[in-house]
């Protein structure tokens, strides 16, 4: 996938959040792991839960994002960096965390190569939005994910750190999800 010779994550939050709020977290938690990598977290339009995904995805065309970067997008915020990508930044790598495959009129209806989904069919906020991730990403179902990315920021960066030094992503994922259920935490 090539994300390690990347010098710009930019972060996007979800549907009513802020840049102050869960993209800050993983920011923080990602910046030592990365200190010659430069973060970005835009405010964008949909923090107005009235705002519309389209009209979101609209303002981001004016965006700019540095040839190459990665944006990792929580929730809509995924749904609409995949988009970006989709239709006019093949460049750009993208993870998407928590993020539905459609909400409003927009839709991501193909495959990319540099994207990665983070989800759980059992999110109860993007249940019913997730099921074809896997023909549209190289996707990752983690049953233990909840909408509440805060109470995973630990594990999710550490996926994260994976996939941008491009390690095994999927063992990473294994581990974590033994460590949870020898905590009772996933059944």
């Amino acid at each position: 996938m090539i994300f390690t010779c990347i010098e710009n994550i930019f972060l996007f939050h979800g549907k009513g959040g802020r840049p102050t709020g869960s993209v800050l977290q993983l920011e923080e938690l990602l910046l030592p792991h990365f200190p010659e990598v430069s973060f970005t977290r835009p405010g964008l339009l949909h923090s107005d839960p009235a705002i519309t995904a389209e009209e979101s995805l609209e303002s981001l065309c004016g965006l700019d994002i540095p040839q190459g970067s990665a944006i990792i997008g929580i929730s809509l915020g995924g749904l609409l960096a995949a988009k970006l990508q989709e239709v006019n930044r093949a460049d750009l790598h993208v993870v998407c965390i928590s993020s539905p495959t459609w909400a409003d009129k927009v839709e991501v209806s193909r495959r990319v190569a540099n994207r990665i989904a983070l989800y759980s069919s059992r999110d109860e906020v993007i249940l019913g939005r997730t099921s074809n991730w896997p023909e549209l990403a190289k996707a990752y179902d983690l049953p233990w994910l909840t909408h509440d990315t805060d109470v995973h920021k630990v594990p999710l960066v550490r996926i994260l750190e994976s996939i941008l030094h491009e390690r095994d992503v999927l063992a990473e994922i294994v581990a974590i999800g033994n460590q949870q259920q020898a905590k009772g935490e996933i059944a």
